[in-house]
Protein backbone atom coordinates (compact mmCIF):
# COMPACT_ATOMS: atom_id res chain seq x y z
CA UNK A 1 0.00 0.00 0.00
CA UNK A 2 1.30 3.33 -0.85
CA UNK A 3 1.16 6.27 1.88
CA UNK A 4 2.23 9.37 1.13
CA UNK A 5 4.78 11.10 3.23
CA UNK A 6 6.60 14.52 3.54
CA UNK A 7 10.55 14.29 4.54
CA UNK A 8 12.15 17.94 5.83
CA UNK A 9 15.88 17.62 5.24
CA UNK A 10 18.17 19.86 6.89
CA UNK A 11 22.21 19.98 5.24
CA UNK A 12 25.35 21.04 5.98
CA UNK A 13 25.62 24.49 5.02
CA UNK A 14 28.99 24.21 3.94
CA UNK A 15 27.42 21.52 1.58
CA UNK A 16 27.63 23.04 -2.39
CA UNK A 17 24.44 23.48 -4.23
CA UNK A 18 25.61 20.36 -6.64
CA UNK A 19 26.29 18.63 -3.66
CA UNK A 20 23.08 18.89 -1.97
CA UNK A 21 21.23 18.26 -5.28
CA UNK A 22 23.62 14.89 -5.70
CA UNK A 23 22.55 13.95 -2.26
CA UNK A 24 18.50 14.35 -3.23
CA UNK A 25 18.81 12.73 -6.45
CA UNK A 26 20.41 9.37 -4.23
CA UNK A 27 17.55 9.44 -2.27
CA UNK A 28 15.23 9.66 -4.55
CA UNK A 29 17.15 6.67 -6.22
CA UNK A 30 16.57 4.63 -3.08
CA UNK A 31 12.92 5.88 -3.15
CA UNK A 32 12.10 4.72 -6.68
CA UNK A 33 14.26 1.45 -5.47
CA UNK A 34 11.58 0.70 -3.24
CA UNK A 35 8.76 1.08 -4.92
CA UNK A 36 7.63 4.91 -4.08
CA UNK A 37 7.68 7.95 -6.60
CA UNK A 38 8.36 11.47 -6.09
CA UNK A 39 5.78 13.89 -6.03
CA UNK A 40 7.49 17.30 -5.44
CA UNK A 41 10.97 18.47 -4.23
CA UNK A 42 11.01 22.01 -2.94
CA UNK A 43 14.79 23.57 -2.35
CA UNK A 44 14.58 25.80 0.27
CA UNK A 45 18.39 27.05 0.15
CA UNK A 46 20.25 28.16 3.03
CA UNK A 47 18.32 29.67 6.42
CA UNK A 48 19.00 30.10 9.43
CA UNK A 49 17.90 27.43 12.20
CA UNK A 50 15.60 28.34 15.45
CA UNK A 51 18.55 27.06 17.59
CA UNK A 52 22.19 26.25 16.84
CA UNK A 53 22.20 22.52 15.51
CA UNK A 54 26.00 20.57 15.71
CA UNK A 55 27.25 23.88 15.98
CA UNK A 56 26.00 25.80 13.10
CA UNK A 57 23.55 28.48 12.92
CA UNK A 58 22.61 27.53 9.01
CA UNK A 59 21.60 24.90 7.26
CA UNK A 60 20.38 23.93 3.77
CA UNK A 61 17.02 22.62 3.61
CA UNK A 62 14.80 20.49 1.59
CA UNK A 63 11.31 19.58 1.38
CA UNK A 64 10.60 15.89 -0.47
CA UNK A 65 7.11 15.08 -0.96
CA UNK A 66 6.82 11.21 -1.96
CA UNK A 67 4.49 7.93 -2.18
CA UNK A 68 6.08 4.93 -0.17
CA UNK A 69 5.31 1.73 0.48
CA UNK A 70 4.82 1.75 4.26
CA UNK A 71 7.68 -1.28 4.85
CA UNK A 72 10.09 0.67 2.90
CA UNK A 73 10.09 3.80 5.22
CA UNK A 74 12.66 1.84 7.77
CA UNK A 75 14.82 1.48 4.89
CA UNK A 76 14.49 4.95 3.67
CA UNK A 77 15.23 6.77 6.67
CA UNK A 78 18.61 4.41 7.60
CA UNK A 79 20.28 5.85 4.27
CA UNK A 80 19.23 9.52 5.42
CA UNK A 81 20.63 8.87 8.59
CA UNK A 82 24.29 6.95 6.95
CA UNK A 83 24.13 9.86 4.28
CA UNK A 84 27.11 12.67 4.85
CA UNK A 85 26.05 15.80 5.03
CA UNK A 86 22.75 15.62 6.36
CA UNK A 87 22.20 16.33 10.30
CA UNK A 88 18.73 16.50 11.04
CA UNK A 89 15.84 14.97 9.48
CA UNK A 90 11.77 14.27 9.94
CA UNK A 91 9.32 12.39 7.86
CA UNK A 92 5.83 12.81 8.27
CA UNK A 93 3.06 10.93 7.38
CA UNK A 94 0.43 13.11 5.74
CA UNK A 95 -3.35 12.51 5.89
CA UNK A 96 -5.63 11.18 3.31
CA UNK A 97 -7.22 14.15 2.68
CA UNK A 98 -3.57 15.53 1.00
CA UNK A 99 -3.40 12.95 -0.96
CA UNK A 100 -7.19 13.37 -2.90
CA UNK A 101 -6.09 17.05 -3.25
Amino acid sequence: MMTRYEELLLMSPELGTDECHEIVNNLSAIIEREGGSIIKIDDWGVKDTAYPVRKFNRGHYVRMEMNLPTEAVAEFERNVRITDGIFKFITVRLPKIAEEA
